[in-house]
């Protein structure tokens, strides 16, 4: 028993390996972010390393998402110069216009952008293509596997749901999620991200019409 304690490879190391490389990601990409113009370069590096490191591909976490973040700078910067001012749009919304007749296209909006939007960054870490072609693609996986992007939207509920019970009854233990931060809900969203890409990829692999990374 105490060999399997020590033992690099075991479960537990592996999953304390896997906590430390969460923790170091979130402090690099909250120093990055802080321009705010790169946001959405950091985004997609948080997903392209979050793909490699849970396949085992690529080397270390930090090699992967400054890797991914030279690469896709610009296309991801230009989406997110598309992305940002609809989440401002929509917040702007909800905090200055309280028109009662519209409650209902608001929240179907608000819904949509939720959803769509981890996959803008996932779309971006796999495919290299026309920012046109990447927005479609993203809200047509998105829509396609409705099922499996609802999962994604349960799995942010569910950690902001944690959040607010830790900080209730277990404040101590809060520093610990704020650690983890951003980059622990792109690990959790990662398998069924990469399920909805399949069809994608499969596609991509069989015609040239996108390509694949």
């Amino acid at each position: 028993m105490p060999e399997r304690w020590f033992n690099s490879e075991s479960p537990f190391w592996s999953a304390m390996g896997r906590i430390a490389d969460i923790v170091v990601l979130n402090l690099v990409s909250a120093l990055l972010s802080i321009p705010l113009i790169s946001v959405g370069a950091v985004l997609v590096a948080l997903h392209d390393t979050a793909r490699q490191s849970l396949a085992g591909t690529g080397g270390s976490v930090l090699r992967i998402f400054f890797g991914s973040l030279r690469s896709n700078w610009r296309q991801a910067t230009a989406t997110w110069l598309i992305v940002a001012p609809l989440g401002a749009m929509l917040a702007a919304w909800w905090l200055w216009f309280d028109v009662p007749e519209l409650t209902i296209l608001k929240t179907l909006a608000s819904v949509v952008f939720v959803v769509v939007f981890p996959f803008w960054w996932a779309v971006l870490a796999r495919f290299q293509n026309p920012l046109w072609r990447n927005l479609v693609n993203t809200l047509v996986v998105t829509f396609a596997s409705l099922p499996l992007a609802l999962g994604v939207a349960a799995i942010d509920l569910a950690i902001i749901g944690l959040t607010v019970a830790v900080a209730m009854w277990l404040p101590q233990a809060l520093f610990l999620l704020l650690m983890l931060g951003y980059p622990l809900v792109v690990f959790a969203h990662t398998p069924l991200l990469e399920r909805a890409l399949g069809p994608l990829l499969q596609r991509a692999s069989a015609a040239p019409a996108a390509d694949p990374r």
